[in-house]
């Protein structure tokens, strides 16, 4: 929205004209640096020879004698060593700077690049610096102390010697009479006036943000660019989703902080918000705190995603020609695990099955036999396959627990590989900088990557239908508050060390990460869906503003048909647990469902009757 952020510099410098600065501004340079400035020719002659005579005696170069000119060359052009070859070189450039440019444009070029101190160069910065005003208010007092910095700015530095300060400043004033400058009652009370305060360090909003520009800055253009260049970086925040998404993780925080008051270290989450179509991010949040820890889990921590990985599973699947009314048993299994003599026996987590599901039931409600059964028939090669095509670096863990998300990943890796999904499958590429323009005007910074098709625009709007199932049907329910259509996925690790939620709606995608840094449980019950989902919730619903997002455009070649989300049969009369469902134009159920055929797979699921790894 074109509002500051933040500042990269070594040096800080906002330029000025003459005619920005009030008259008693200019006056109190003049007055004490260089009075006679409009009468000589770029040296003068009886400060040089006074400056002489003085090094002579003194046998080393001691006195300065620099006009206004003198100094802007020695700023521009040469180094600060005191030599008499120096002082030639000064003098001579001196004069070729007055033979090329008027009075007025050497006084602006010096006013704008003189040094201020605390990392100020030109009155323009030092105002901001040390008034926290723009040039054009500096009064009196403000102008002379400014005035007094040029000669030592450590020395005369109000904030750390403020008597050495304030006795400079008096002299500028004194002399600003003496000259006829000032009207000497103005600057006697101007003299009694305070200095400034040292203010308050300037805030850096969006910090996680912010350091991801700067990196990506120096990534692109090196070091000298980005911190002396001059440079205007415009990024693709949003600061209203910015700060709303700071105060749901806080808020979201707390409360597990509060349901656990005896664990610690208090809990951490990070927040990333991705624009489907540009990539462009929106939000990021990388903690709870950038003061108590600067580390990056949006973009840096890698956790386990739990059964967030699902989507992954279930995506691969869908590539491969299941369809979301395709069933699976939710029932116990021996599984090989680790040891050749010791099987894998996983379990839901709420220890219960429920016998035979489609797929869309499955996934909905999160269960977790039916995701490993998947993984094992269609293996695991296509859907590591899968997760690299979309984005993910890896590990994906060993065996078919890898369906139960046992590998690593970090939110924004997760934010983007769901985004590929929203956009139809389009993968778009994550980018913090809009345009970086120098000081030419030109564009500096590289422009942006197109998305890449990733997946069949088909397949991508199935997966979004059953990831809509997840929050009309099954563990994501808590987002139907929202006035808009959304999809998604929780994730909960064992023993609820990492909580998930990673979704999107037509136009962003966006992924909350729940956890403690030592990798301990956040608590009993501190699920995807309790965690981490209140602040996604909160997130999107600060997104939509005054446009609410409409539905994902279906594509061509998608048909719907109401199933029997139990049997994946075609809906019928005697069914109770239906859903519209989206399929490739040729692969509904065409079936009437009975749920006659469901009495023994029910019946083995709800008696956790022990059945053999199929």
């Amino acid at each position: 929205d074109g509002s500051l952020l933040a500042e990269f510099s070594v040096e800080t410098r906002i330029p000025v004209t003459l005619e920005d600065l009030p008259p008693h501004a200019v006056r109190a340079f003049l007055a004490i640096e260089d009075h006679r400035f409009f009468e000589h020719f770029g040296l003068n002659v009886g400060r040089i020879l006074k400056a002489l005579a003085v090094d002579v005696l003194e046998r080393r170069v001691v006195e300065g004698g620099s006009t206004i000119t003198q100094q802007l060359a020695k700023v521009l052009f040469l180094t600060p060593e005191r030599t008499v070859k120096r002082k030639l070189r000064e003098a001579l450039l001196a004069l070729e700077i007055e033979r090329r440019y008027t009075k007025q444009e050497i006084l602006e070029f010096y006013l704008n690049q003189i040094y201020l101190g605390n990392g100020a160069y030109g009155v323009g910065a030092a105002a901001r610096a040390y008034f926290g005003k723009p040039p054009s208010e500096l009064t009196l007092a403000d102008a002379a102390l400014l005035a007094a910095l040029p000669k030592a700015p450590a020395r005369y530095d109000p904030f750390r010697n403020p008597e050495n300060a304030r006795a400079r400043r008096n002299l500028v004033l004194r002399r600003m009479a003496d000259l006829g400058w000032a009207d000497p009652d103005e600057a006697a009370r101007a003299a009694e006036e305070p200095l400034p305060a040292r203010p308050p360090p300037r805030p850096v909003r969006a910090p996680y943000f912010v350091e991801r520009v700067r990196r990506r800055l120096v990534e692109t253009l090196g070091l000298d660019p980005v911190y002396q260049g001059g440079l205007r970086v415009y990024t693709t925040l949003d600061p209203a989703l910015q700060e709303a998404a700071e105060a749901a993780l806080s808020e979201g925080l707390r409360a597990v902080d509060a349901r656990h008051p005896k664990r610690t270290p208090p809990a951490q989450g990070a927040v990333v918000v991705l624009d489907l179509r540009t990539g462009a991010v929106r939000a990021h949040v990388g903690g709870r705190s950038w003061d108590e820890s600067p580390f990056d889990r949006a973009v840096q921590a890698r956790r386990q995603p739990g059964s967030a990985f699902k989507f992954f599973v279930y995506l691969a699947a869908l590539e491969r020609g299941f369809t979301q009314a395709d069933t699976l048993l939710d029932a116990p299994g021996e599984f090989p695990g680790s040891h050749p003599r010791k099987p894998w026996r996983p379990a839901n987590y709420d220890g219960r099955f429920e016998g035979e599901m489609t797929l869309r039931r499955a996934l909905a409600r999160s269960r977790n036999l039916p995701a490993v059964r998947l993984l094992d028939r269609i293996g695991r090669q296509p859907v590591e396959d899968l997760a690299r095509r979309l984005g993910l670096a890896g590990p994906f863990g060993q065996g078919l627990a890898e369906a139960l998300g046992v590998g690593a990943a970090s939110p924004l890796e997760l934010a983007r590989a769901y985004a590929a999904v929203g956009t139809g499958g389009l993968l778009p590429q994550p980018r913090w900088i809009q345009a970086v323009y120098g000081t030419d005007g030109r564009n500096l910074w590289p422009p942006p990557a197109p998305a890449r098709r990733a997946l069949d625009p088909v397949v991508a709007y199935c997966m979004t239908d059953m990831l809509r199932a997840v929050v009309q049907e099954g563990t994501g329910r808590a987002a139907r508050t929202l006035p808009f259509p959304v999809a998604g996925k929780t994730g909960t690790t064992d023993d609820q060390r990492d909580a998930w939620f990673v979704g999107f709606s037509s136009r962003l995608a966006a992924a909350v990460w729940v956890g403690r840094d030592d990798n301990t449980p956040l608590g009993r019950g501190e699920t995807g869906a309790r965690a981490a989902l209140p602040v996604w919730t909160a997130v999107m619903k600060a997104s939509a503003g005054a446009e609410t997002p409409p539905p994902w455009p279906v594509p061509p070649g998608v048909s719907f048909v109401e199933i029997d989300t139990r049997t994946g049969l075609r809906a019928g009369p005697d069914c109770r647990d239906t859903a519209l469902a989206a399929f490739a134009r040729g692969t509904a159920p065409t079936r009437p469902c009975g749920h006659d055929r469901l009495r023994w797979p029910r019946l083995l699921g709800r008696l956790n009757l022990a059945a053999r790894h199929p």
